[in-house]
């Protein structure tokens, strides 16, 4: 809900700068923006999810490293125009990170099946968001400039967007009823039953002790 309440804001942000203020350098600079706190965002998200010695690794290094980067990318661009090896860096990364996670999950967890986690299906939605552009941010670069390969663009990335959305809803949707199946009473496994206390020797019988 969070990463949506950003991506929606800044999705805002540079429809104002490209199409009311028409300020194509500020719209490219609110991607940018938008790159880093998704970047930040999700690797604080998957920092929590993941229990090995790698997560230090996310959760300072990664950031700090690809912040850097991203400077460095910014100020050797050429001014007016985007980079998208930042994109392309954020894609394999994250593709690197979900799939530890899945690995570790399967390798460790075994109280409670996959689909039943709001975690999964989230890390899914983003498995197939950062993989189906991968391959588009590589190559747009090279193709950005061919006004054919604009619509393709924008008809890749807008299938895997809903795609990913959907999946963040189910995740949503599956947290509630996880919520209310936590909310019932635990079915109790021992067998409640009076039986009565058998004392064979308080009474007079016809039983000899040999």
């Amino acid at each position: 809900f969070a990463y949506t309440i950003m991506f929606v804001t800044l999705l805002m942000v540079t429809f104002y700068f490209k199409f009311i203020d028409n300020n194509p350098l500020k719209n490219l600079d609110g991607k940018r923006i938008f790159l880093l706190l998704e970047f930040i965002f999700l690797n604080y998200y998957f920092s929590f999810l993941i229990k090995s010695k790698l997560r230090f690794f996310i959760s300072s290094t990664s950031v700090f490293l690809f912040i850097l980067y991203s400077y460095y990318d910014y100020t050797t661009s050429v001014k007016g125009t985007f980079s998208f090896i930042p994109l392309v860096v954020e894609c394999f990364y994250f593709i690197f990170i979900i799939l530890f996670f899945f690995y570790e999950t399967i390798r460790y967890n075994i109280s409670k099946p996959l689909y039943s986690a709001t975690s999964f299906w989230i890390s899914v939605g983003f498995l197939i968001y950062f993989s189906g552009n991968f391959f588009l941010f590589l190559f747009s670069s090279v193709l950005s400039k061919d006004p054919q390969f604009r619509p393709t663009f924008t008809l890749i990335y807008n299938v895997v967007t809903i795609i990913k959305n959907i999946f963040l809803c189910t995740a949503i949707i599956v947290n509630a009823f996880s919520k209310d199946n936590n909310n019932k009473a635990p079915i109790s496994n021992k067998i409640d039953v009076d039986l009565d206390t058998f004392n064979p020797f308080t009474k007079k019988t016809n039983l000899r002790l040999l």
